[in-house]
């Protein structure tokens, strides 16, 4: 029987940096995305596909709305032409509201996309300009409406944390979303990486304020109907991102593009985050191994589990390392029991654990 297998494809490209992002993404001429998008298809054309039933497809960047439809499209076409697709595959693309227009939505429902991913961060237009988005909340609004002409499962980012941020945005921008009808939340605490604008303008987020907006969302969110499925991610009851929940679940999915990351057959796989080298057709930067009985895999296995309203299975736990993780570190979980949960064969983080996710599982894995 076929293996599932989800897959992500890497846009680097954007109208504008915005002053946060890190990530391997940028301004670039036609000629340059050309010869990307012919690497890019490349690298698919030459992956085995044929163990797998691909289940999730993912667009991400960068801002694959940025590009020509005419590039998602081709980009579609080389991919059916070598993988099995599930009948029932999620077919996800990032936009950004300034990038969204009528014949994209269009040509994107046509090809199979089923799920669209918009990036809001707020509703205030003061902060939006702050950090380098190219859309103010009136752009926003007419893209939320026009792509609800012609989808049902639609996610929207907000961050927390922003430069003049306050209470009043995150709840304004809660409602709104829930006004629209948006179906997935992603709410992410803001990082200032090194290198960045915002880093250069010495800008530090208030890590205790933070908190309090996440918090905040969390019981904003639960009041309007959506769930926590994952630290960051809240969804209407159907809607969780089945791609992102891959990644949580250590599921096998390949990556496409500069700076993709894998996982397949043991093996995590990162690209060359160089757009030079990888148009050149030098793909892969690095490739490890972690077996399923690995002490990585134990760490993995702990540290992604925890992120989740599932928790951490404890019987497949004991299935792959040999170990009671409830005797085995009896003593750390009894002098956590206000922070974790251990549910029939179950182990997870209390609302109060979240807050502190990071040194309870310091505290498990050592």
């Amino acid at each position: 029987m076929k293996r599932k297998l989800g897959v992500y494809i890497h846009i680097p490209f954007c109208n504008g940096k915005c002053a946060y992002c890190d990530f391997t993404s940028g301004v670039y001429s036609d000629e340059i995305k050309q010869a990307y998008f012919k690497s890019l298809i490349s690298e698919i054309m030459n992956f085995d596909f044929s163990e797998y039933v691909v289940d999730t497809v993912y667009f991400g960047g960068g801002t694959p709305s940025s590009v020509s439809a005419s590039y998602i499209t081709e980009i579609f076409y080389a991919l059916k032409a070598q993988v099995e697709l599930d009948i029932n595959c999620e077919f996800s693309i990032e936009c950004n509201p300034e990038s969204v227009t009528e014949e994209k939505l269009y040509t994107y429902k046509k090809i199979g996309i089923n799920r669209i991913s918009l990036g809001l961060q707020t509703t205030n237009n003061e902060i939006l300009k702050s950090i380098g988005r190219l859309h103010d909340l009136k752009d926003f609004i007419s893209a939320i409406d026009l792509t609800n002409k012609y989808f049902d499962n639609v996610s929207a980012d907000l961050m927390l944390g922003l430069p003049l941020q306050n209470a009043s945005d995150v709840t304004n921008a809660i409602k709104l979303l829930a006004e629209k009808s948006v179906k997935h939340v992603s709410a992410y605490g803001l990082k200032v990486e090194e290198g960045t604008s915002l880093a250069k303008s010495g800008f530090t987020p208030d890590e205790d304020f933070t908190s309090y907006l996440y918090d905040l969302t969390v019981n904003e969110l639960a009041k309007l109907g959506y769930t926590r499925y994952e630290v960051s991610n809240f969804a209407m009851p159907g809607y969780e991102c089945k791609h992102n929940k891959r990644y949580w679940n250590r599921s096998e999915y390949v990556g496409f593009g500069v700076s993709a990351h894998s996982f397949v057959k043991y093996a995590r796989i990162e690209n060359t985050s160089d757009l030079s080298e990888y148009i050149k057709g030098k793909t892969v930067a690095q490739k490890y191994f972690i077996l399923s009985n690995s002490p990585e895999a134990k760490v993995e296995m702990i540290m992604l589990a925890l992120r989740t309203s599932d928790g951490l299975d404890l019987t497949e736990f004991y299935e792959n390392f040999g170990i009671d993780l409830i005797k085995d570190k009896s003593s750390t979980i009894s002098a956590l029991s206000d922070f974790l949960i251990v549910d029939n064969t179950k182990l997870k983080l209390s609302n109060k654990g979240y807050y502190v996710m990071n040194e309870i599982i310091l505290r498990l894995i050592d």
